[in-house]
Protein backbone atom coordinates (compact mmCIF):
# COMPACT_ATOMS: atom_id res chain seq x y z
CA UNK A 1 0.00 0.00 0.00
CA UNK A 2 1.39 3.36 -1.36
CA UNK A 3 1.81 6.29 1.60
CA UNK A 4 -0.59 8.73 0.54
CA UNK A 5 1.13 12.36 0.00
CA UNK A 6 -0.97 14.31 1.78
CA UNK A 7 -2.55 13.31 5.37
CA UNK A 8 -5.96 13.86 4.91
CA UNK A 9 -8.43 10.90 6.27
CA UNK A 10 -9.67 8.37 3.82
CA UNK A 11 -13.44 8.43 3.50
CA UNK A 12 -14.01 4.79 4.59
CA UNK A 13 -18.00 5.60 5.30
CA UNK A 14 -18.85 5.36 1.86
CA UNK A 15 -19.19 1.83 0.28
CA UNK A 16 -17.91 1.04 -3.26
CA UNK A 17 -21.33 1.39 -4.97
CA UNK A 18 -22.45 4.74 -2.58
CA UNK A 19 -19.47 6.31 -4.59
CA UNK A 20 -19.94 4.39 -8.18
CA UNK A 21 -23.77 6.12 -7.77
CA UNK A 22 -21.93 9.68 -6.51
CA UNK A 23 -19.66 9.78 -9.60
CA UNK A 24 -22.78 8.54 -11.87
CA UNK A 25 -23.92 11.43 -10.19
CA UNK A 26 -21.36 13.47 -10.60
CA UNK A 27 -20.70 12.56 -14.48
CA UNK A 28 -24.56 13.50 -15.38
CA UNK A 29 -24.69 16.72 -13.69
CA UNK A 30 -21.27 17.99 -15.43
CA UNK A 31 -22.85 16.89 -18.95
CA UNK A 32 -26.25 18.77 -17.86
CA UNK A 33 -24.26 21.96 -17.09
CA UNK A 34 -22.05 21.26 -20.47
CA UNK A 35 -25.10 21.43 -22.54
CA UNK A 36 -26.91 24.26 -20.64
CA UNK A 37 -23.61 26.08 -20.90
CA UNK A 38 -23.59 25.86 -23.99
CA UNK A 39 -27.49 26.88 -24.89
CA UNK A 40 -26.63 30.02 -22.93
CA UNK A 41 -24.27 30.89 -25.17
CA UNK A 42 -26.70 32.11 -27.70
CA UNK A 43 -29.91 32.47 -25.88
CA UNK A 44 -33.36 33.75 -27.71
CA UNK A 45 -35.28 34.35 -24.43
CA UNK A 46 -33.04 35.91 -21.97
CA UNK A 47 -31.07 39.49 -21.31
CA UNK A 48 -27.31 38.69 -22.67
CA UNK A 49 -26.43 40.06 -18.90
CA UNK A 50 -28.60 37.10 -16.98
CA UNK A 51 -26.89 34.26 -20.05
CA UNK A 52 -23.83 35.57 -18.67
CA UNK A 53 -24.40 35.14 -15.17
CA UNK A 54 -26.13 31.84 -16.08
CA UNK A 55 -23.14 30.72 -18.18
CA UNK A 56 -20.63 31.76 -15.39
CA UNK A 57 -22.72 29.55 -12.93
CA UNK A 58 -22.73 26.77 -15.10
CA UNK A 59 -19.15 26.56 -15.31
CA UNK A 60 -18.20 27.08 -11.67
CA UNK A 61 -20.58 23.84 -11.40
CA UNK A 62 -18.64 22.47 -13.83
CA UNK A 63 -15.25 22.80 -11.57
CA UNK A 64 -16.82 21.84 -8.79
CA UNK A 65 -17.87 18.82 -10.23
CA UNK A 66 -14.12 18.27 -11.55
CA UNK A 67 -12.92 18.59 -8.48
CA UNK A 68 -15.34 16.16 -6.54
CA UNK A 69 -14.12 13.50 -9.13
CA UNK A 70 -10.37 14.21 -8.49
CA UNK A 71 -11.47 13.55 -4.89
CA UNK A 72 -13.09 10.45 -5.73
CA UNK A 73 -9.46 9.27 -8.05
CA UNK A 74 -7.21 10.05 -4.76
CA UNK A 75 -9.71 8.72 -1.89
CA UNK A 76 -10.73 11.61 -0.52
CA UNK A 77 -14.15 11.93 -1.51
CA UNK A 78 -16.63 12.04 0.98
CA UNK A 79 -14.51 13.63 3.66
CA UNK A 80 -14.81 17.13 4.60
CA UNK A 81 -12.08 19.32 3.30
CA UNK A 82 -12.04 21.89 6.10
CA UNK A 83 -12.28 19.30 9.41
CA UNK A 84 -12.04 16.43 7.66
CA UNK A 85 -15.26 14.79 9.42
CA UNK A 86 -17.14 12.48 7.26
CA UNK A 87 -19.67 14.14 4.88
CA UNK A 88 -22.82 11.33 5.24
CA UNK A 89 -23.76 10.12 2.11
CA UNK A 90 -27.51 11.72 2.26
CA UNK A 91 -25.95 14.96 2.00
CA UNK A 92 -23.75 13.80 -0.85
CA UNK A 93 -26.69 12.48 -2.96
CA UNK A 94 -28.20 15.64 -2.59
CA UNK A 95 -25.06 17.65 -3.32
CA UNK A 96 -22.83 15.78 -5.00
CA UNK A 97 -20.28 17.73 -5.22
CA UNK A 98 -20.19 19.07 -2.08
CA UNK A 99 -16.59 19.33 -0.32
CA UNK A 100 -17.41 20.27 3.09
CA UNK A 101 -20.17 18.75 6.21
CA UNK A 102 -22.83 20.87 6.90
CA UNK A 103 -21.17 22.46 9.76
CA UNK A 104 -18.18 23.44 7.92
CA UNK A 105 -20.14 24.56 5.19
CA UNK A 106 -22.53 26.94 7.47
CA UNK A 107 -19.55 28.67 8.97
CA UNK A 108 -17.65 29.27 5.24
CA UNK A 109 -21.33 30.42 4.14
CA UNK A 110 -21.70 32.99 7.14
CA UNK A 111 -18.61 34.29 6.42
CA UNK A 112 -19.08 34.69 3.03
CA UNK A 113 -21.86 37.54 3.67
Amino acid sequence: MSARLDNRPIATHLSTEQVGRLRRLLVEEYADRQVRAIELEDPVDLEPDLADVLRARCYEAMGEIDAALARIGEGSYGTCVACGAPIPFERLEVLPAADRCVSCQAGRDRVMR
